[in-house]
């Protein structure tokens, strides 16, 4: 299935760039402040929800994150200093500022929740609610 969304992905990519010309399309490859700038993740661990975000440039002070019934928002803001003295060539690098929500597929217990960030990588452990969890059901004869 991947090597097919590849497929796709490139067939794309070409028809844009014949259309548009490769230089214009230079400017939409990794383009860090169109929106949804960062990759996520969210698994489920049985017991738990692990949430990974990508967040590369972006300061643990310019997160947020929040969890309101069962969805999950995640913003961040990086912001890159310009060199204003000298001429720039390639600026592909820029500042950005996203909000993205998910919807979680189980309550979680926030209280419990931990969260870590390094290496431009967020981690966030989500506990399921009590009542979230699997309950067994004694079956009589």
């Amino acid at each position: 299935m991947f090597t097919l969304w590849s497929d796709m992905d490139r067939l794309f990519n070409r028809s844009f760039a014949d259309m548009f010309g490769d230089r214009m399309m230079r400017r939409f490859e990794d383009c860090d402040s169109c929106a949804g700038a960062y990759r996520m993740n969210l698994l489920d661990r049985g017991e738990n929800l692990e949430f990974v975000a990508e967040l590369p440039g972006v300061e643990e002070k310019d997160m947020n994150l929040t969890v309101h019934d069962d969805t999950l928002t995640l913003s961040a803001k990086r912001t890159v200093s310009r060199d204003k003295e000298n001429r720039i060539y390639l600026a592909e690098r820029g500042n950005y500022d996203v909000q993205r929500s998910i919807g979680l597929p189980s309550r979680v217990d926030v209280n419990k929740a931990k969260a870590s960030f390094k290496n431009g990588v967020l981690r966030v452990v989500l506990p399921k609610s009590p009542e979230s969890q699997p309950k067994q059901i004694a079956i009589n004869a």
